[in-house]
């Protein structure tokens, strides 16, 4: 593994000699991951999951902040180290912080929509569990990356193992499969734990006969393991072990000590391989124009700059493919939210009958009671129908962008004649839609209803008809407001998932587009400054890269 850990910084430099963005940042990113001989172990889970609780337990420490609100999109890193340590990364600086700071920076009570500005967040403690193991906790199903660097972005193509948690309360549901499909394509190995089967109640097994069914297709090696994060806190904060949690931990730390080297080098053998295509395609390309006369350089180059603006328009549509795909989502979202009002307006009709029969001081308790269960169904159920239309979305932008880019690399082969060269393409990841701005589900003051006394004076069924209607119209009312919240939420945190989505296909083409233009200027093998390795040289290094990855790849 040192070797294939110095490989890749070689091939990091490679790829700054030769202009390439990409494989410098990426083969960094492996070499980084390699030096640590850690596996990324990705923790996923939807909202209210208990996922937190997991990680806690997984850390013997109430560390990750619990409770009904989420945490912001915002990377968390936890690695084991014998000094326990909490570092917080700004655009700017990092910082140490205390760890009871830690809840600060990640709750989105304390840092809403991560005005603080963090970029990642690092956190070191000396928990034997944690060995050869990269900790990447993340907010929730569709929160994974960081937004504000390329390297969390592609979180998702650099894991080597993830444990998704899922639960009895809804049962495992669409976005939740969706997601553990994709995680699955890119691990090694995939967890499952059945959190809070402790309130699972005489349901249990068939829960987990579901659970296991619906995952089939998904992965078909991944074991559920049943448990309850809380009663594992609870028994290591009184000195005790539960069974059913130390279960889960042995086999997880079955996998690392026994096939944690295989993951790794199923990453390198993932990962390297459009890196190395990409660079001997640029390396040629660096030969063959230095081999050219000065004027038959700037004719291919010529050549070159026309097929790259053929490539324009397939850029611009895929770009304008975001903006409608966006518009689309809008105009599909209304109907979803004007289907789901008619649906729960009949069941919020139901319970008003049956509220306005009651009497007593308790009615309008009960009424904000319903009221607040419904609506924070609707909202899940609305967020969860716009993740799964983007997911279906980003899939589609990446499989393009890869083809553009690959179009760019076998644009400049073409327009200096290099044939023969193997490419790839290589895997992409585009920041989630956050989809977190708070919809405040709390029922409004219209919910005040007709006061016992004013109808008091009135028969039993005309006291119930009156309140019947009084409570069908606020009910519509507080409908029609909750549509409204969810409609301008959602939007709101669609502009700037668009804006994300369209800057990572412009930074990644203009990266490529770079590297391949880069080939016709710095050309001049015996001349090259110091500073700047000759074409023979980084083909040399290339060569030896791929012989060292390949050995340790097999």
């Amino acid at each position: 593994m040192i070797e294939a850990y110095d490989s890749l910084a070689a091939l990091a430099e490679v790829g700054a000699a030769l202009a390439d963005e990409t494989v410098e940042r990426e083969a960094s990113a492996l070499s980084e991951q390699l030096e640590r001989h850690e596996l990324n172990l990705l923790v996923v889970g939807q909202f209210k999951r208990g996922k937190s609780s997991v990680v806690n337990a997984l850390l013997e420490e109430d560390l990750m902040p619990t409770g009904a609100l989420p945490v912001t999109s915002i990377a968390v890193a936890v690695r084991y180290g014998a000094e326990p340590s909490v570092r917080v990364t700004f655009p700017a600086e990092m910082r140490e912080v205390d760890a009871g700071e830690f809840a600060s920076y990640v709750s989105e009570s304390a840092n809403p929509r991560n005005v603080r500005g963090v970029v990642r967040i690092d956190v070191v403690r000396p928990v034997p569990a944690l060995r050869g193991i990269t900790l990447y906790d993340t907010p929730g199903v569709g929160s994974i990356f960081d937004h504000n660097t390329a390297a969390a972005h592609a979180l998702l193509t650099r894991t080597d193992a993830a444990i998704l948690v899922v639960g009895p309360e809804p049962p495992i549901g669409a976005e939740e499969l969706a997601y553990a499909r994709n995680v699955a394509a890119s691990s090694v190995r995939l967890f499952v734990v059945f959190n809070k089967e402790d309130i699972a109640g005489p349901s249990r097994e068939e829960l987990l006969r579901f659970t296991g069914q619906a995952l089939k297709d998904v992965a078909q090696d991944a074991t559920i393991y049943p448990l309850s994060a809380t009663r594992a806190r609870a028994a290591q904060r009184s000195g005790t072990c539960d069974a059913a949690f130390d279960a889960f931990t042995r086999a997880l730390r079955l996998f690392v000590d026994e096939h944690g080297d295989e993951a790794l080098k199923d990453s390198v053998r993932r990962r390297v391989g459009a890196l190395l295509g990409r660079s001997r395609a640029l390396v040629r390309m660096r030969e063959q124009a230095a081999a050219l006369p000065y004027v038959e350089r700037a004719r291919r180059q010529e050549e070159l700059e026309h097929a790259l603006q053929g490539l324009d328009d397939r850029i611009r549509f895929l770009e304008l493919a975001v903006d409608d795909d966006v518009k689309r989502l809008r105009t599909k979202l209304e109907e979803h939210l004007n289907a789901r009002h008619d649906d729960e307006l009949a069941a919020f009709v139901q319970q008003s009958e049956r509220i306005a029969r009651e009497t007593g001081t308790r009615r309008r308790e009960e009424l904000e009671r319903v009221v607040r269960e419904r609506a924070e169904a609707w909202r899940d159920d609305a967020v969860t129908f716009a993740r799964n239309e983007l997911a279906v979305c980003t899939v589609k932008y990446a499989r393009v962008l890869a083809e553009i880019e690959e179009a760019v690399l076998r644009a400049g082969c073409n327009a200096l004649h290099v044939s023969g060269t193997a490419l790839e393409p290589r895997e992409i990841a585009f920041a989630p839609a956050r989809l977190t701005t708070a919809v405040s589900v709390d029922p409004t003051t219209s919910l005040e209803v007709v006061r016992d006394a004013l109808t008091a004076i009135f028969p039993p069924a005309t006291r119930v008809a009156i309140v019947r209607k009084r409570l069908a119209f606020v009910l519509e009312r507080e409908l029609d407001a909750l549509r409204g919240k969810l409609r301008y939420g959602i939007a709101h945190d669609l502009e700037p998932w668009r804006q994300s989505v369209q800057s990572t296909i412009a930074s990644s083409l203009n990266a490529t587009r770079t590297a391949v233009l880069a080939a016709f200027s710095k050309t001049d093998a015996a001349g090259a400054a110091p500073e700047e390795a000759s074409v023979g040289v980084l083909a040399e290094r290339i060569r030896r890269v791929e012989r060292v990855l390949t050995s340790v790849a097999t």
